[in-house]
């Protein structure tokens, strides 16, 4: 009984994702272990976002920024000691003028920081980092807050950056309708986005915290990693097979039942042609619904199994 609740939260998850993903399909450019980068945006849109991961302390960072001829340059330097994090930022406007934040906090286990400007899309990455948010007009900086400030935001036709450390990025890229939502923070852009982003997100997040288990964290990422490779392969050819080519899928299967059950049946009888069509339908569909089932069930295996380990770890 308990694992019904369970499915259904699945099943309306994949209903939201059904209704709101198309209304929106924001373009995103990835750079991975990279120190200087410049982009122009893609024909048509305009950046409204970006994200830089995985910075180690004791970096220093700037980025130029095009706002269609008026550049923007935000400087963030990070300097960390005795656990102690210190963000010096800088940003010099278009006419010249320089506005400057400080942040502190004190993280002693945090071992890299993140860099979110014009924070908006729902996305994540390790939870055992620290993050800063900001935005430029005017500069405004807070730490690990998705809805830093009020500051207007801006549309970028090209960024450019560079770092003393290396790092990952992501820029997003959007049309003028979404930038429009985006200032509005309507809800659709950032959902439409989300459902796309929140499993990844919850994925990292669930094997971090399991590879902290004394003793069993480590097999026990092992075996959800056996599971993940098994479910996405599910995944990945139910939505090959029925969703972008559904057509194509189900001439193939049943080209394949109507010529298994004609050559089968030896006296041509349409009765028995139509009783063995009938049959190889159930069996094919019996079989697909049991691999999906499957999968599922790993999914409910790995967030019993995790629950478990949690409940586990709390004092008596």
């Amino acid at each position: 009984m308990a694992r019904r609740p369970l499915f259904f939260c699945l099943l309306l998850f994949f209903l939201l994702a059904a209704a709101v993903s198309p209304a929106s399909a924001v373009t995103e450019i990835h750079e991975e272990h990279i120190k200087t980068f410049s982009l122009n945006a893609p024909d048509g849109l305009s950046f409204t976002g970006m994200e830089i991961y995985d910075l180690p302390p004791n970096s220093n960072n700037t980025f130029l920024f095009n706002s269609y001829g008026k550049t923007y340059t935000l400087k963030v330097n990070s300097t960390k000691s005795w656990g102690w994090w210190t963000y010096d930022l800088s940003l010099q406007n278009p006419n010249g003028t320089i506005e400057t934040k400080q942040l502190e906090t004190l993280a002693p286990l945090a071992t890299d920081w993140d860099l979110h400007v014009q924070y908006y899309f729902l996305s994540g990455d390790s939870v055992f980092d620290l993050d800063v948010y900001t935005a430029l007009m005017p500069l405004s900086a807070t730490l690990g807050t998705n809805n830093p400030t009020t500051s207007e935001i801006l549309q970028f036709s090209g960024i450019s950056g560079s770092s003393t450390a290396y790092f990952d990025m992501v820029l997003y890229a959007t049309t003028d309708e979404e930038f429009e939502e985006q200032a509005k923070n309507a809800l659709g852009l950032q959902l439409s986005h989300a459902v796309g982003e929140i499993f990844t997100w919850t994925w990292k997040a669930v094997l971090s915290f399991v590879g902290l288990i004394p003793y069993v964290g480590d097999d026990l990422v092992t075996a959800i990693l056996i599971a993940s490779y098994i479910i996405d392969e599910v995944f990945f050819y139910f939505n090959l097979f029925f969703i972008e080519y559904i057509e194509a899928t189900i001439l193939t299967l049943e080209f394949f039942i109507f010529s298994y059950a004609i050559i089968n049946n030896r006296r041509r009888q349409p009765v028995n042609i139509v009783r063995a069509v009938v049959e190889y339908h159930v069996k094919a569909w019996t079989f697909i619904i049991g691999i999906t089932l499957m999968a599922i069930n790993l999914v409910l295996s790995i967030i019993v199994a995790v629950a478990s380990a949690v409940n586990g770890l709390k004092p008596t």
